[in-house]
């Protein structure tokens, strides 16, 4: 009989575990099987995940934008700036010139952080010029590889392409974020002028033309005209005409390009450098001045300076006449004293923070760079420290702050007496760490050759074997030495002193690398030229060893040095002591040091052994200047028959030796030969190299030099050009002969030399 029953249980449909379901499965099955390496698994893997997820969100764009503008407590929102008077409204004597103002400037304006690596915001160009910048620097990349790519705003290496930012800004939103903050500073309308410099990280036409056309369409009626300037230089304009204007600089991407009528040239009176190259270019030295900062603040020499340059440089219509040469012609002109303040009377000049392939955002002690009347001195906005508030406290009242009297050109007589007071009123105090440090070390002994000696050992020095450094006695006994009252006597300890060799023997150099205001060297090998002292490791005991120069900033922090007062203080002691320590101090500074005759990194401590060890008694060597001159198909110039000179072909070995004398024999001290004149001597035949006035040929036979053995060497595209006081150039003439001929003459490169230069110690 058929079971007509229906069951009362009905199957469910099969359904799969879920992902979680999964994890969850697999985490009980690791609980069951393997308990032990499950927990060390969660106890390691997920606080990391912890991390990321945090840093994800630190990091994340609008967090981390909003984090670093609420945290710059340096921007005064209840501050009204001084507007600037119509030209109708002021005498035309007070009509003051662009170039006559420093002018509150920032630096890569749209970096929220670092320089790469990091993201650009919108929110931080509005801070940076509500803050009261009216000079601002905007990156431009390609948004992708197409040639149809459009521009974005970006970090970027500047002349590479590859974007760096963590995130880019569509163009047209910053142009209108521009736009509309150009003029209003604090919620108050401001008529002061802004400057916005392009800097361009593409040559695509499509990318520029783009660029052109929405410059055209949101910024036109506010552009300055550009065509206006093209012959007359902006710098030299009156700042009351450029009022309620926007201004764009650019790179020279921009030339030949739909770009080209919106951007105001700067071919001319426009200069641009890190902030660490300007002592280099002021630090000259001529017949008429030594150029101490001693001097550069002293009235009476900025009296006599100031006397030459309105001789040389009378008017502005002069200075306008002769606009396409005179920047360079003032910058290296060497009868006046600080050559790019008085370019910067007539011509502008960008001080930047960065080198293009830094990546930590940093700022630096400003002092200088108004001292040398740099107007766009660029500070990185984003970041909060004591430099960025020191330098806005100068820009309270106004964005364009006039620069003294002394800095500015004028065709009647201005005081020069406040050059000094502004100076004091901007430099900042020393912090408590920069108290010890020797800042005039450079100026004593620059381009000196200088000794280390061991105060722990005397007689031992500092001593170069092959990339290495170690405390060594010298070569024989020929030099006299202090007692040191502070370490008993030894059998280790030499009672009688040895000739320093040239292989103990350093030349300081002018770091690119300074914090504050303190001033900091390289320290260059004599025996090995081009090698500088080094320090490997970051920690107590770290070596020292010599390698080439590094070209990252961030690698130059390990050759680079600050000379500080000594640890020991010994009144009996009568050559000069001191301590070398590193320019990075975090933690904490590393002192170059003795530890059984090895070149160690200890930190400061007040024990007296290690105050013994960090203190170095210092030898300034007498030396002479001896070098070969090569030509650049590996000849060198030789004495041949008749004294006249020629070259050896295909011998860089065998040339003729010649001492680098002064022109002044008297005036030593500090002498540079790649920027002071001077005469050559035969090394073996002490007689002097004189160029015939009428064939212009060289001989080796002159008893004392002439004006005819007056000659100085200048670098020109990584070699070498020697001159005579006429200013004609020596060439590699035909038959193997060398002579001097007017620069117009030059037909290609063969007034270019390399020189091999050694020391002959005195």
């Amino acid at each position: 009989m058929l079971n007509n029953t229906v069951s009362s249980k009905v199957p469910s449909i099969y359904k799969p575990p879920s992902t979680i379901e999964k994890l969850v499965s697999n985490v009980k099955d690791k609980l069951d099987k393997n308990h032990g390496d499950l927990k060390i698994y969660l106890i390691v893997v997920i606080p990391i995940l912890i991390l990321l997820v945090y840093l994800v969100y630190k990091y994340n764009f609008t967090v981390r934008s909003s984090d670093v503008i609420t945290n710059l407590n340096y921007k005064k929102t209840d501050t009204i700036l001084e507007p600037i008077p119509q030209c109708y409204q002021v005498d035309i004597k007070q009509q003051y010139k662009l170039c006559d103002y420093y002018i509150c400037s920032s630096f890569m304006t749209p970096c929220v952080g670092n320089q790469h690596y990091d993201y650009v915001s919108n929110d931080m160009i509005t801070h940076a010029m509500q803050s009261g910048a009216r000079y601002i620097q905007i990156p431009i990349c390609e948004a992708d590889i197409s040639v149809q790519s459009l521009p974005v705003v970006a970090t970027a290496v500047y002349g590479k392409p590859m974007i760096t930012s963590l995130n880019t800004l569509e163009i047209k939103s910053v142009l209108k974020n521009i736009r509309n903050n150009a003029f209003k500073i604090n919620g108050k309308a401001n008529s002061y002028p802004l400057i916005v410099h392009l800097v361009l990280n593409t040559t695509n036409s499509f990318t520029l033309k783009v660029l052109s056309d929405n410059i055209q369409e949101i910024l036109s009626d506010v552009l300055i005209e550009a065509d206006k300037y093209k012959d007359f230089p902006i710098f030299l304009e009156k700042l009351c005409n450029l009022q309620g204007k926007i201004i764009l600089f650019a790179t020279p991407e921009y030339i030949g390009t739909k770009l080209e009528p919106y951007i105001v040239p700067t071919s001319k009176l426009f200069e641009l450098y890190h902030f660490s190259e300007l002592g280099e270019l002021n630090m000259k030295h001529d017949d008429i001045f030594t150029n101490s900062y001693n001097q550069k603040l002293s009235s009476t020499s900025q009296e006599k300076s100031n006397q030459l340059f309105k001789k040389k440089y009378p008017t502005i219509d002069y200075i306008l006449k002769n606009s396409n040469s005179i920047g360079k012609t003032i910058l290296n002109d060497t009868n006046i004293l600080n050559n790019l303040t008085c370019f910067n009377k007539v011509g502008m000049t960008v001080i930047k923070p960065q080198f293009p392939e830094d990546v930590i955002s940093s700022n630096y002690e400003t002092a200088e760079s108004l001292f040398y009347g740099c107007q766009f001195v660029a500070m990185n906005f984003q970041i909060n420290d004591t430099n960025i508030k020191d330098y806005l406290a100068i820009f309270t009242s106004t964005s364009f702050r006039l620069k003294p009297s002394s800095m500015r050109f004028s065709e009647t007589e201005e005081p020069m007496s406040d050059m000094l007071s502004i100076y004091k009123n901007i430099i900042a105090k020393d912090d408590a760490s920069s108290a010890f440090i020797q800042n005039d070390f450079l100026n004593l002994y620059s381009n000196s050759l200088i000794a280390l000696e061991s105060y722990k050992l005397l007689n031992t020095y500092i001593t170069q074997i092959e990339n290495s450094l170690k405390f060594n006695v010298g070569s024989n006994n020929n030099s006299t030495i202090s007692k040191n009252k502070n370490i008993p006597k030894t059998p280790n300890t030499p009672n009688t002193p040895n000739k320093i060799g040239l292989n103990q023997c350093f030349i300081p150099r002018k770091s690119k690398i300074s914090t504050s205001n303190n001033i900091s060297i390289y320290l260059e090998s004599a025996s090995l030229p081009g090698h500088f002292i080094t320090i490997n490791g970051n920690g107590t005991n770290s070596s020292f060893t010599l390698n080439k120069l590094y070209s990252k900033t961030k690698d130059l922090y390990t050759q680079s040095f600050y000379i500080e007062n000594p640890k020991i203080v010994d009144t009996d002691q009568n050559d000069k002591m001191i301590s070398i320590r590193t320019v990075n101090d975090k933690p904490a500074p590393l002192y170059i040091s003795f530890d059984n005759k090895q070149v160690k990194a200890i930190s400061n401590s007040p024990q007296i052994d290690s105050q013994n060890n960090m203190t170095l008694v210092l030898h300034n060597i007498q030396f002479k200047y001896i070098i070969k001159i090569i030509t650049l198909y590996n000849g060198s110039l030789k004495t041949m028959g008749g004294n006249i000179i020629g070259v050896l072909e295909n011998n860089t070995n065998d040339g003729t030796a010649y001492y680098v004398i002064p022109k002044n024999p008297n005036n030593t001290m500090n002498f540079d030969m790649f920027k002071d004149q001077f005469v050559l001597q035969n090394k073996e035949k002490k007689t002097y190299i004189t160029y015939d006035s009428n064939t212009f040929f060289l001989y080796d036979k002159a008893i004392s030099p002439t004006q005819n053995s007056i000659f100085n060497i200048k670098l020109v595209n990584g070699y070498y050009t020697i001159n005579n006081v006429n200013e004609q150039t020596l060439v590699f003439y035909n038959n193997n002969l060398i002579k001097f001929i007017e620069p117009d003459k030059l037909n290609t490169n063969e007034n270019q030399f390399k020189i091999d230069i050694s020391y002959d110690l005195d």
